[in-house]
C-alpha cells in the first residue's frame, strides 16, 4: 500500500461532504422554492439522474482503486486517482457530458430571459451535486477508515 500523505485533499474528508450536501440542499431550496419559483422543474430531477449516474462511476472507481485516493492530498491528486482506473475515466467523461446535458435542457425547458436560464442550469447542477455527493459519502468513510488502518500499520 502507498504511503498515505499527513492529510487526504477535502474533498476526500466525510465532514466536507456533509457540509457539501447540507450546502447543495439549500441551495436548491432556495433557487426552486424563493429566487425563481417558476423554473421546470424537470432541470432538478435531469440533474439529479446525471448526478446519480456520474456518483456510480465515482463509487466504482474508488471501490477499484482506493490506493490512488489515499495518496491524494491535491485536487489534481484526485484527478489522478479518477483517471488511473476505468470507472474513474468514465466518471470524468460523464461530468463533462452532464454540463453539456444540463446547459441544453436549460435553453430548452427555461424560455426566459438569459439569467434564468442560468440559474436553471445552476439549479440543475447542484442537483447533479448533491446526488452524487450523497451517493459517494459512505466511500469517504471507508477512505478516512483505510488511512486510519495505513497510518496506524506505519
Amino acid at each position: 500500500m502507498n504511503a498515505a500523505p499527513a492529510k487526504l485533499h477535502s474533498s476526500l474528508s466525510p465532514r466536507t461532504n456533509v457540509l457539501l450536501i447540507c450546502v447543495w440542499a439549500l441551495v436548491i431550496a432556495f433557487a426552486f422554492f424563493l429566487v425563481i419559483p417558476r423554473l421546470p422543474f424537470m432541470l432538478a430531477i435531469a440533474g439529479g439522474l446525471l448526478g446519480g449516474i456520474a456518483g456510480v462511476f465515482q463509487h466504482l472507481s474508488i471501490q477499484q482503486n482506493p490506493d490512488g485516493f489515499l495518496s491524494a492530498s491535491s485536487l489534481m491528486g484526485v484527478r489522478r486517482g479518477l483517471s488511473s482506473n476505468r470507472w474513474g475515466r468514465t466518471y470524468i467523461a460523464s461530468v463533462y457530458v452532464s454540463k453539456i446535458a444540463l446547459a441544453l435542457l436549460a435553453f430548452v425547458l427555461v424560455r426566459a430571459p438569459i439569467y434564468r436560464i442560468l440559474f436553471g442550469y445552476v439549479a440543475g447542477y447542484v442537483s447533479f451535486m448533491l446526488i452524487r455527493d450523497v451517493l459517494t459519502l459512505r466511500d469517504t468513510f471507508a477512505l478516512r477508515r483505510l488511512r486510519s488502518g495505513v497510518l496506524g500499520a506505519q
